[in-house]
């Protein structure tokens, strides 16, 4: 065989090779998209996972513009909301983890940051420093229905088919329960306090009840609401057996806290437009005072308002508050302002 036979042959091989190669697909694999974000929809919406886990975490807050006013002076309050939630299912039920935080910058040149509520909960348990069932008020900014409202607590709630009955012990500073000038302590004391309630359709009912075992006194409140019309009304009854943790206080002078011994409240939220609404709420307030300062017999005292809330865009709101106090005359003679109200701008997200 010459050198030119074996050289066309190899030629052939390499020819009939390449086409063989050239006739199989090319395959190109397609690197995959990193999921940075991945929605969870377990627990709403604007929940998302963190990478790698199980658990669900929430961002949200607001930025807050407000101007306060009343009869006798005038304040700009700024303030940025910020908070966060975790949340996981468990064979023990939701594990929760909330921490929301309150940076607050006033006309007079003043800041703060405080901490608004954080807790841990579990299922109906939830412990942490946090919004009590007493923070709960009326539709509208006019009603008084309380005292402390923001504890450290432990509290178990059952929650289902419209029911909810809750159980809570508190952790109740010396400056909640020193309401007297008499009184002294310097350490923690403790309060017990509950609630039962039921919704059904556009019907809602609450009954609070709550002991500070310091003063030895019980608070008890009523709060309902109702679908009618274009919006919902809303009553609400208390009673204090005396001065406490949970009872709206009133400083009649500077030696003496008087407090509400009962009261009674009602509010309207008209929704008129998606965007606006309008409530117009009213209060009447019975206080127990020492007869030592002065005063014939137990003042009382009347407060109303009206509440609007316009969206100017989505989760843009202007908001605007104005209220009229008509103090008993012994009240009045203390220099207590009548009229007062704010302006807010908000932006949640």
């Amino acid at each position: 065989m010459t050198l030119k036979s074996l050289f066309l042959g190899s030629a052939a091989a390499f020819v009939a090779a390449s086409g063989a190669q050239a006739a199989d697909p090319v395959v190109v694999i397609e690197p995959t998209p990193a999921n940075y974000v991945e929605v969870c929809d377990v627990f709403g919406a604007g929940y998302f996972y963190i990478p790698g886990t199980e658990t669900c975490l929430n961002i949200g807050g607001y930025v807050r513009f407000q101007v306060d006013a009343d009869d006798s002076n005038w304040g700009v309050l700024s303030r940025g909301h910020l908070g966060v939630t975790a949340k996981s299912d468990t064979e023990l039920g939701v594990l929760t983890a909330d921490i929301e935080i309150n940076a607050n910058a006033y006309s007079d040149g003043t800041n703060e940051v405080v901490l608004d509520n954080v807790y841990l909960g579990l299922g109906g348990f939830q412990a942490g420093y946090f919004d009590t069932y007493w923070d709960e008020d009326l539709v509208g900014e006019v009603d008084q229905l309380s005292g402390n409202t923001k504890i450290s607590e432990m509290r178990y709630a059952f929650v289902g088919n419209g029911f909810v009955a809750g159980l809570a012990l508190d952790a109740l500073e010396p400056g909640m329960v020193n309401v007297y000038d008499d009184q002294n302590t310097d350490m923690n004391k403790l309060g017990v306090a509950g609630r039962v309630g039921f919704s059904a359709g556009g019907a809602s009912a609450k009954l609070d009840a709550a002991y500070d075992t310091y003063n030895e006194e019980a608070s008890f409140r009523v709060l309902s609401s109702f679908a009618l019309g274009p919006g919902a009304l809303e009553l609400a009854a208390l009673y204090n057996t005396g001065a406490n943790a949970y009872a709206q206080t009133w400083d009649i002078n500077s030696s003496y806290y008087g407090y509400t011994e009962w009261a009674v409240a009602a509010g309207y939220q008209l929704d008129v437009t998606d965007k606006l609404r309008i409530t117009p709420q009213v209060q009447y307030s019975q206080l127990k005072t020492d007869n030592d300062i002065g005063l014939g017999d137990d003042p009382d005292l009347w407060n109303g308002g009206v509440y609007f809330e316009y969206e100017l865009v989505h989760n843009f709101w202007a908001k605007l508050n104005v209220q009229y106090t008509d103090y008993n005359d012994d009240l009045s003679d203390a220099g207590a302002s009548d009229w007062s109200g704010y302006f807010r701008l908000q932006r949640d997200f």
